[in-house]
């Protein structure tokens, strides 16, 4: 037998036969010859007939829209809050949109007439719109000053905003664009453009008012360098969030601005931590490069006027440490042939009215596609790296003016450090002329290192040898030694405690540790640019860096002599090989070696150390260290093993080392010991077996008896 054939009216109004029902059960979705419609075919009707499957749960629908807040149970108001972020997300076309719904007038016998004579008058309810809604319930004023429902409302807004926003910018219509004919679909479009800025607009100047009342405490404190109230960190850190997704929509400037200001904040460490995470990310995202030099040049121009205030607070290192994460690419020479090419093309433009109407035409292309543009992202690296150059020569001259004074008592900067930094990671992208003036300032700033913190003196000589490691290293006439005996000094001040600590942190302890790991990453690789990287001839120079690195290797923490011990043994394994004679007898007894003059320790130059007259009896010493991995490296340098790479890499040591130092870790080897109350013959032959005896033999008496002198 066939099977009655269910009926569907396509698009185009053509009949479609389904078998297994007929067309009125599929209707009402009853049973037709005792088999229920499925939900697959419900969905696929509703999808021909160009019906939503799921409705989106309307306004009036939502228990407590139209109840005034101030009369709502703080669990009522979560609840609210819930509801309306899971309407406003299943359509936010009529989220923004408030609407309007009949009113069914109360009736009674005595105004049965006057109900007849109004019956073509219609009274409408108007409910706002869910948006609107929800920001009542973020803002303290509206919402009974309940500061919980409003950071959830705040939360809740910023996970509907990255999710509905799209993430190229939006252009309104002009006037004359909105005289112009169009279709129902496309105004419906710029309606909602139109709405979802607004409502954008109004998100973020909620966030900046937050936060401008709740940023040094709650109101009415005299104080104004508190801590700021949870509900302003909310915002602030909701701003940073949208700063990171949404950098290429509207209002990016505003982001900017705000997120830029408080990365320098010093009343709370996580508003600052969470800004300067947000302009990493912005810069490691930015793919065109313009979020990224409009925030690099509002970030130099805030150096510019607050370093050095005088009785003012200046600008923490952090924000500096943030331009690390650029992505800069483009060396000058390359930039400045990517300007003159804009240029022509703009010359080009201007010439003819035909081009300037196309160039329009392809900019508002430009900014729909996904592909990126050369020309414009040589052009702004340039302009980026010309900045943060810029601001780096800035302090570099600034703490150099400050060293000439003699009178001056602080010459340190906190600034330095991140410059040097900043500067050894970019050199080879800068200029040749600037790069022969970046190594007279840093040898004028070596001169006066005494009055440098060990982290500034690591940083000035680090950047010195990636400097003269880059483009045009042949052509400048350079001596190493100059930056040599520098670090050949500044070796026996790594691990001394010192109050020069550029991060302050709460914990002294913490900050101290956390300085020593990050000076030790420094000077390894200071020693990797100096003996590894190239080729060192004198073999006296190198016994003193040797015998320095040893007696440096005493009085550090175990965190930091594990990986100078391992960089001593790998500088000795290269060059054992061409000047064995003079490096492997410094591992022997000071008695058998045989050499001229006496060892000093406290000259300046290592060749005039005369290392080869002593020994490295510091590992003598190590090798009964309490720390098993100290021990280790000691005794294998002592008996001349290699390292096995990459896992003994000194790099790879140091981290390892301060992440057991942070969680309290110490790796010993398990030593198996038999249980006294075992008493099991076997286990007693076999320990008897393993058990090394020792016997104590009396000597007999020979036919030398009379050569003994007593």
């Amino acid at each position: 037998r066939s099977k009655p054939s269910q009926t569907i009216m396509t698009e185009k109004g053509r009949k479609r036969d389904r078998p297994g029902g007929s067309a009125k059960g599929s209707k009402g979705g009853g049973v037709d010859d005792g088999k229920p419609v499925t939900k697959k075919q419900q969905r696929k009707a509703a999808m021909a007939a160009k019906t939503p499957y799921f409705s989106p749960k309307p306004s009036s629908s939502i228990v407590g829209i139209d109840v005034p807040l101030d009369r709502l149970m703080p669990q009522k108001r979560i609840e609210l809050i819930a509801e309306l972020s899971e309407s406003i997300l299943e359509d936010p076309s009529t989220a923004l949109t408030s609407s309007r719904t009949d009113v069914v007038p109360t009736t009674s016998k005595a105004n049965t007439k006057d109900q007849d004579t109004d019956t073509n008058e219609k009274q409408y309810h108007k409910t706002q719109s869910k948006m609107n809604k929800l920001f009542e319930l973020a803002s303290l004023s509206t919402n009974g000053h309940d500061a919980h429902a409003a950071r959830l409302a705040l939360l809740s807004l910023l996970a509907i905003f990255q999710d509905i926003l799209p993430s190229d910018r939006i252009r309104l219509p002009t006037e004359a664009e909105m005289n112009v004919r169009v279709s129902k679909d496309v105004k419906k479009t710029w309606d909602y453009e139109r709405k979802l800025l607004q409502a954008y607009q109004r998100y973020l100047q909620l966030l900046e008012k937050t936060w401008e009342d709740g940023k040094f405490g709650h109101r009415g404190l005299s104080d104004q360098t508190g801590p700021p109230t949870t509900l302003a960190a909310t915002s602030i850190i909701a701003l940073s969030q949208l700063l990171q997704t949404s950098y290429l929509f509207n209002f990016r400037s505003n982001l900017i601005q705000i997120v830029v200001r408080q990365a320098n904040n010093h009343s709370s460490d996580d508003v600052r931590l969470a800004c300067c995470h947000a302009l990493s990310v912005l810069f490691t995202k930015d793919v065109q490069g313009e979020a990224s030099l409009e925030a690099v040049r509002r970030m130099a121009k805030m150096v510019k006027e607050r370093h050095n205030q005088q009785g003012g607070r200046g600008i923490h290192p952090g924000v500096m440490n943030t331009w690390l994460s650029l992505p800069l690419r483009i060396h000058e020479d390359e930039a400045m042939a990517a300007k003159i090419a804009a240029q022509v093309k703009k010359k080009r433009a201007k010439k003819s009215e035909e081009a300037k109407a196309t160039q329009d035409i392809e900019n508002e292309m430009k900014e729909g596609e996904a592909t990126v543009d050369k020309l414009e992202l040589a052009k702004n690296q340039a302009d980026t790296l010309h900045a943060v150059i810029l601001t780096y020569f800035r302090i570099l001259k600034v703490q150099d003016g400050a060293a000439e004074q003699i009178d001056s008592k602080v010459v340190d900067s906190n600034l330095l450090p991140c410059a040097l930094r900043g500067l050894a990671k970019f050199s080879h992208l800068i200029h040749l002329d600037a790069v022969v003036d970046l190594l007279e300032v840093l040898k004028k700033l070596l001169e006066n290192g005494d009055r440098l913190s060990t982290d500034s003196c690591v940083h000035c000589i680090l950047c010195a040898l990636k400097t003269l490691r880059g483009p045009g290293r042949d052509t400048i006439p350079v001596d190493m030694k100059q930056y040599l005996i520098p670090l050949y000094g500044i070796l026996p001040r790594i691990g001394i405690p010192t109050n020069e600590s550029s991060l302050p942190s709460t914990n002294a302890d913490d900050a101290q540790s956390n300085d020593e790991g990050k000076v030790i990453e420094e000077v390894i690789q200071c020693l990797d640019h100096a003996f590894l990287q190239r080729r060192e001839l004198s073999s006296t120079r190198l016994a003193g860096f040797l015998k320095r690195l040893a007696c440096s290797s005493l009085h550090c923490m175990p965190t930091s002599s594990v990986p100078l011990l391992a960089c001593t043994r790998q500088i000795a394994s290269r060059y054992s090989s061409s000047s064995s004679s003079k490096i492997e007898r410094m591992l022997e007894n000071e008695e058998d070696i045989v050499a001229e003059g006496v060892f000093s320790p406290d000259a300046e130059d290592p060749e005039h150390s005369n290392s080869h007259a002593t020994s490295l009896w510091e590992l003598s010493l190590l090798k009964y260290h309490v720390h098993p991995k100290v021990a280790e490296q000691s005794s294998n340098m002592a008996e001349g093993k290699l390292l096995k790479l990459p896992g003994e890499a000194p790099s790879k040591l140091c981290s390892q080392m301060k992440r057991d130092a942070r969680e309290g870790h110490i790796e010993q080897k398990p030593m198996w010991k038999k249980h006294p109350l075992d008493t099991t013959a076997s286990n007693r032959k076999k320990s008897r077996r393993r058990q090394n005896q020792v016997r104590f033999i009396t000597p007999r008496r020979t036919a030398n008896w009379h050569l003994q002198t007593n």
